[in-house]
Order: structure tokens, then sequence, then C-alpha cells
């Protein structure tokens, strides 16, 4: 079973993702800012880390560029997840400090999964339980 780790602070969004991740049979893990993300992708060991760019302690690029600094992260591939930040500078730069993609909120669910499944396919194995 793969473990997706999301980095999200709206409740609203929180509950929709862990929806729709449960239902496609991920196991699913939340962090709510960047410090506990950070922590969490150390001692949780997700496949994949859905990542929101705005966040309360640090910004999604940020927190994205310290994951792939870290040797025992940076493989993990990073979905980036924004409601805001749609200028073409601000997606630029997520992909260039190593976020995998980028999605626009409101997500369609089915899309979201799909790309999901996409990223893992090309990444590693999951994780054993």
């Amino acid at each position: 079973m793969y473990r997706i780790l999301s980095v999200e602070d709206d409740p609203m969004m929180q509950k929709l993702l862990q929806t729709a991740l449960v239902a496609a049979g991920y196991e699913f893990r939340l962090s709510e800012d960047g410090r506990s993300a950070l922590a969490a992708a150390l001692s949780e060991k997700p496949d994949l880390i859905l990542l929101d760019v705005n966040l309360p302690d640090m910004t999604g690029i940020e927190i994205c560029r310290a994951l792939k600094a870290e040797p025992k992260t940076r493989h993990i591939p990073v979905l980036m997840l924004t409601g805001e930040a749609r200028e073409i500078v601000t997606r630029v730069e997520g992909l260039d400090v190593g976020a995998e993609d980028y999605m626009f909120k409101p997500i369609s669910p089915r899309v979201l999964i799909a790309r999901i499944s996409s990223i893992l396919k090309q990444a590693a194995k999951p994780t054993q339980l």
C-alpha cells in the first residue's frame, strides 16, 4: 500500500484529500504545517507528498527545497497544490526546486488520483506495512 503525506492546513481540503485517497486505496497521513511535514517525511517515510503552497509557517517552495536537499527525503515525489499561487513564476519555482507536478485547487479527486498514480508508477515501490 502506498503511503501519502498530505501537507494541508485547510480542514475542508484535508477531509477531501483524505476521503479521495483512502477510497483509492492509499494510506493517508496529514501534517498541517511545514515543520511537522519535514519531521513526518523523515519518520513516516511516505511514498509521495501532497504539498500545499501556502502554509502558516513556511511556503511549500521552502518545504520542497528542504525535502529535496535532505538525502533521506530527496527521493520522495512531491505534488504541489495551490489555490492562490497561480502565477507562472510560482509554478516554475516549485518545479525548479524539485516538485514532480503542480495542481490548482479546487481539484478534481479523479484527476488527483490519476496524477498520483502516474507519479508513483515512475517512483519507488510502495511502503511495506
